[in-house]
């Protein structure tokens, strides 16, 4: 899944820009892919000194209602909630695109992970060759919310749903992702790929998917 993160503004607010946001509260699910894209995108555009952020809500739908009442500025939002927060007047001051990974146990049977890897690699080439059939898995998630039940297909912009077939994770991301997140103290020490990038189950695991 490459997924996509928005960074949002009530429809009252006067920021219209990601370098608008120079010394405003923006509102992150530490922790999460979300509030590192978040940083990101601010990063690209502030001085990290004009950066400043508070905890929210790992639940969209409580971030966005946050957002609503005025506790900060400004959140990172994911689908259905971008598309839900655009329907409500919300500006979308700028949007990146991340992978989501998962994680293998050495110990986990390589013919397990193969069988699920084959089996996600066959649902990423259904779903790009009709992404329209398969949006209802976001109203799914969140079923019971009135803001989410009332989106149809043609509120979304299917460009923001991208998927690409699974795959390791190239040793120069990686290490780039880890200097970053040192950089801003989430991680310590230096990145050691003996350590931190053990493909010897995926080395098994890539030769079963083929």
């Amino acid at each position: 899944m490459v997924a996509c993160g928005a960074l949002v503004v009530a429809p009252g607010s006067d920021v219209y820009t990601p370098q608008d946001l120079a010394h405003k509260l923006v509102g992150l699910d530490y922790g999460n892919g979300t509030a590192y894209a978040g940083l990101q995108m601010l990063e690209g555009a502030v001085p990290r000194e004009a950066i400043t952020t508070c905890a929210a809500s790992a639940n969209a739908a409580e971030r966005f209602a946050a957002l609503q009442r005025g506790e900060f500025e400004a959140t990172v939002l994911q689908e259905p909630y971008i598309t839900v927060a655009a329907k409500a007047g919300c500006r979308l001051v700028s949007t990146t695109f991340f992978y989501g990974t998962w994680v293998g146990d050495p110990n986990l049977d390589p013919e397990a992970q193969a069988a699920f890897l084959r089996a996600i690699t066959r649902a990423v080439d259904r779903v790009n060759q009709d992404k329209r059939q398969y949006f209802r898995y976001f109203l799914q998630d969140w079923a019971g919310r009135p803001e989410v039940d009332a989106l149809v297909c043609e509120d979304f912009d299917l460009g923001r749903i991208q998927l690409k077939r699974p795959g390791p994770i190239p040793e120069r991301d990686a290490r780039r992702a880890w200097d970053w997140m040192v950089s801003w103290g989430v991680l310590e020490g230096s990145f050691d790929p003996a350590r931190q990038l053990d493909n010897r189950v995926a080395a098994q695991v890539a030769a079963r998917v083929l």
